[in-house]
C-alpha cells in the first residue's frame, strides 16, 4: 500500500501549492508559474542523481514536451481559481479528475478499475457534487450550474480533464525512462518554456522574486516532492486509483481556507469531503 500512502503525501503536496498561490495571489502569474518548476529542479536533480534511469525510450522526450505545455496552461489556471475564489469551493473540482481518467486511461492506457474501484471514484465524484448542496432547494441540476457561475470551479473543472490527459501521459513518461528521469525532464521543459514570459518586465519581477523568496523556495521544494511522490505511486497502481487517493489533497485544502484565509462557511465541503474519503478507501482497500 505505499502506492497510497505516496499518493494521498502528493495530494498535501498539492494543497500546499494552493495555500502559497492564494497567499502570493498579487504576483505576478508568471512568477507563479516559473518558480513551482524552476525552483523544484535543485531538488529534482539530486533524486535523479540518486536513481537514473537504466535503460530511456526516445518516445519520452515527445510525451515530456506535450506534458509541459498541458502543466503550464492547468498552472495558470490554477493560480487564477485561487485568485478569484475560495480553496473550500473552487479546489475540491479537481476531485473530478477520477472520472475524467475512467475514459481517458482506457482509450490511452487500456487501463480499467475494478468494481470496487469504480464505485469509489463515484463516490469521489458524489461527494465533490456535494460540495455544492447548498443550491438543492433550486434544483437537482442547480449545483452543476454553479460551476459556470463560479468561474473560480469552472477554471478547475478544466484543469481537471486537462489533468486527466497528463496524468495518463505521465504514466507513459514513467515507462519509457523511469519516475524522476520524467518529472525532472517536465519540469525542466516547462523551466524553458517560461523564459519568455519571465523576460518581460524582469526588473520588477526579479524585484517580486527577491520579497517573496523564502515562500517562493517553498512553493518550489512542495512541487518536487509533490511530483516525486505521485510518480513513484503511478509505478506501482493504475492512473485512476493514484489520482483519486491524490484529490484527498482537497481536505488539507479546506482546512488551509478555514484557518488562514477565514473561509467559514466549510460545511458542505466537509461533508463532501468525507464522502470523497470514503471513495477513497474503497479504491485503496478493495
Amino acid at each position: 500500500m505505499m502506492w497510497a500512502f505516496l499518493s494521498i503525501i502528493s495530494g498535501f503536496g498539492d494543497a500546499i501549492i494552493f495555500a502559497i498561490m492564494k497567499k502570493l495571489k498579487d504576483l505576478h502569474s508568471s512568477i507563479i508559474v516559473w518558480v513551482q518548476y524552476a525552483f523544484a529542479l535543485p531538488i529534482l536533480s539530486i533524486f535523479l542523481y540518486l536513481n537514473y534511469p537504466n535503460k530511456i525510450n526516445a518516445n519520452v522526450y515527445w510525451v515530456a514536451i506535450l506534458s509541459a505545455i498541458l502543466l503550464v496552461y492547468t498552472t495558470y489556471l490554477l493560480f487564477k481559481a485561487a485568485i478569484i475564489s475560495d480553496l473550500s469551493i473552487s479546489m475540491p473540482m479537481l476531485s473530478l479528475t477520477p472520472l475524467f481518467l475512467i475514459l481517458t486511461s482506457y482509450f490511452m492506457l487500456d487501463e480499467l478499475p475494478t468494481m470496487h474501484g469504480f464505485f469509489g471514484i463515484f463516490l469521489i465524484v458524489v461527494g465533490a457534487y456535494t460540495i455544492h448542496l447548498k443550491d438543492y432547494k433550486k434544483g437537482f441540476i442547480e449545483p452543476f450550474k454553479s460551476l459556470i457561475r463560479n468561474k473560480g470551479s469552472f477554471y478547475v473543472v478544466i484543469v481537471a480533464f486537462l489533468w486527466s490527459i497528463s496524468a495518463n501521459l505521465s504514466k507513459m513518461g514513467i515507462l519509457y525512462s523511469n519516475p524522476i528521469f520524467f518529472v525532472f525532464l517536465v519540469y525542466l521543459f516547462i523551466s524553458i518554456i517560461m523564459v519568455p514570459l519571465i523576460s518581460f518586465n524582469l526588473k520588477e519581477k526579479m524585484k517580486e522574486i527577491k520579497s517573496n523568496f523564502n515562500m517562493l523556495v517553498f512553493l518550489g521544494f512542495s512541487s518536487a516532492f509533490m511530483v516525486a511522490a505521485s510518480a513513484y505511486a503511478m509505478l506501482v497502481a493504475i492512473v485512476p486509483y493514484v489520482i483519486s487517493l491524490k484529490r484527498g489533497s482537497v481536505i488539507f485544502s479546506i482546512f488551509f481556507g478555514y484557518f488562514f484565509f477565514n473561509e467559514k462557511d466549510i460545511k458542505n465541503a466537509l461533508i463532501g469531503t468525507i464522502i470523497m474519503i470514503i471513495g477513497g478507501v474503497f479504491i485503496t482497500l478493495f
